[in-house]
């Protein structure tokens, strides 16, 4: 599983570094979110419940993790942000391939 060089982390998330283990051991019972590059060619970001990782599917195709969350909101706030880093650094709401420039 691939973790963006420069993750981001929610601010409820009391212990990234474990999390961020169990996310790489594929545990069932995480409670989190993730904030992955999206696959489909439409969209940019997606989220998923943490736990869903540990399935057959995601463990075959493991997504790029840009961020972790502790609740839905917070990952919401969090692709706020990188949304608004983007505009700022390129004036457009390309996140993919603004994303990318630091992968």
């Amino acid at each position: 599983m691939d973790m963006y060089p420069r993750l981001y982390v929610g601010e409820s998330v009391k212990n990234p570094n474990k999390l961020i283990h169990k996310l790489q051991k594929h545990a069932k019972r995480i409670d989190a979110y993730v904030i992955t590059l999206s696959k489909n060619p439409y969209d940019q970001l997606e989220i998923y419940k943490a736990g869903y990782l540990s399935q057959k599917y995601y463990r075959e195709n493991p997504p790029y993790i840009i961020g972790i969350a502790a609740h839905y909101e917070e990952a919401v706030e969090i692709i706020t942000r990188i949304a608004e880093e983007t505009v700022a650094a390129r004036g457009d709401c390309r996140l993919k391939e603004y994303l990318k420039c630091y992968m």
